[in-house]
């Protein structure tokens, strides 16, 4: 008796379903997988650099530094504006009967604009290449100026890039493992550089 007394207590305090409820869905529901995001973005880069020196040959590689930023104009092509650091090593550009005239081993500086167009080969994953030109600061100078090795040589640069671009599904960032060859001119010389870098990429 007692026992039938405590079921029938128990079963009048259990919650009732609601009739007016929405009925659970047959079909499970999947999650959402966010398109990547374009527009503003800043992106840096460390990897390495070497430079094509007098003898032909390239200097043994340095660290090479960039910061950009850039901005989308749509799903494929972007603009930016990048600052480079590198260094070349035992790169004589200047020889002469007692060695090497200029500075051989020097520091290299590039600010440029340019533009990237990409072009998709799988989900989030794109080629890009990249078309670029500015100004170069070599400094000290690989080549004399009279009798004297100036502190900085100035010269303007052109080049080109390609690199393998992921967007990543960590939201706002992007990574990418690049190549780019610049062609500098300047007074009494023209230095032919490499660097490749990975670098990561925030969109805003």
């Amino acid at each position: 008796m007692i026992a039938h007394l405590v079921a029938a207590v128990l079963a009048s305090a259990a919650p009732q379903p609601d009739s007016g409820a929405r009925p659970k869905d047959s079909v499970p529901v999947a999650g959402v997988d966010d398109a990547p995001r374009r527009g503003t973005w800043v992106e840096a880069s460390l990897g390495m650099f070497t430079a094509r020196g007098g003898g032909g040959s390239f200097s043994s590689g340095q660290p090479y530094l960039g910061m950009t930023l850039g901005r989308d104009l749509g799903q494929r092509t972007s603009i930016f504006a990048s600052l480079g650091l590198g260094a070349a090593s035992a790169s004589c550009l200047q020889a002469g009967d007692q060695g090497c005239l200029g500075a051989d081993s020097f520091g290299v500086t590039f600010l440029e604009l340019g533009l990237i167009r990409s072009f998709p080969i799988a989900e989030r994953l794109a080629i890009s290449l990249k078309a670029l030109g500015g100004f170069t600061d070599l400094s000290p100078g690989p080549v004399r100026t009279g009798d004297t090795v100036p502190d900085h040589v100035p010269g303007f640069h052109a080049g080109a890039g390609a690199s393998f671009d992921y967007d990543t599904r960590l939201d706002h960032f992007a990574v990418g493992l690049e190549t780019v060859v610049r062609q500098t001119f300047a007074r009494d010389l023209k230095l032919t550089s490499v660097a490749v870098m990975p670098r990561i990429r925030y969109v805003f």
